[in-house]
């Protein structure tokens, strides 16, 4: 259990509120910055980076003909942890063709990172980007085998505040969060997790290098 100082020090880490969901945004770091590695996390399913996933998403989720992202709307519950990041990384380089970018390419490596983080808060009950074991979003991208750049935006919600498309909206309402998602990262990795035992909050991480 954190300390009430310790959580205090952690909510006060760039976090702000946007519509009811609580986000924190840092921006691209480089691998240089590191001098430790952390301590191992525990790891989610990946999304793969080549082939189709089993319901025969493309590799680089992008937007159908008609704009749709299969599963935007949908809550922890009914559909899979890796349908829902698929669909907020549909979300995303939905944007990201909406003001002219490149879609970001699924990295295994960063989805490896998102997806401890986003782990690692559900499990330990703290939001931040800086665990209470001190690891960064460089630090975990770099344990993960990513060697470049990476930004971070982490979210947390409940219910319909939570599903992929209010998480992408929330992020492009707050500026640092909406110029990780569209600025010029080629590749991105998304974490979800449900915590229990805190409110029941989905939290979700973007890590785009």
């Amino acid at each position: 259990m954190l300390s009430r100082a310790r959580r205090r020090r952690l909510a006060a880490h760039s976090a702000t509120c946007v519509a009811g969901v609580a986000l924190a945004a840092t921006p691209a770091a480089t691998a240089a910055e590191l001098d430790v590695i952390p301590v191992p996390l525990p790891t989610l399913p990946t999304l793969p980076v080549g082939g189709v996933t089993p319901a025969g998403a493309p590799a680089v989720p992008v937007p159908g003909g008609s704009g749709r992202c299969p599963g935007a709307d949908a809550r922890a519950g009914r559909a899979s942890s890796a349908s829902m990041r698929w669909a907020l990384l549909c979300l995303v380089n939905r944007e990201r063709a909406l003001h002219g970018r490149g879609a970001l390419a699924a990295d295994g490596r960063l989805m490896r990172a998102a997806g401890r983080h986003a782990a690692d808060m559900g499990r330990r009950h703290y939001f931040g980007h800086v665990s209470p074991s001190g690891s960064t979003p460089v630090r975990r991208a770099r344990a993960a085998g990513w060697r470049g750049r990476v930004g971070e935006a982490i979210a947390w919600g409940c219910g319909s505040l939570s599903t992929p498309l209010a998480t992408v909206q929330a992020w492009m309402a707050s500026p640092p969060h909406r110029a990780i998602m569209l600025g010029g990262a080629r590749a991105a990795g998304v974490g979800y997790r449900r915590a229990s035992g805190c409110g029941a909050r989905d939290y979700w991480v973007l890590d785009a290098g």
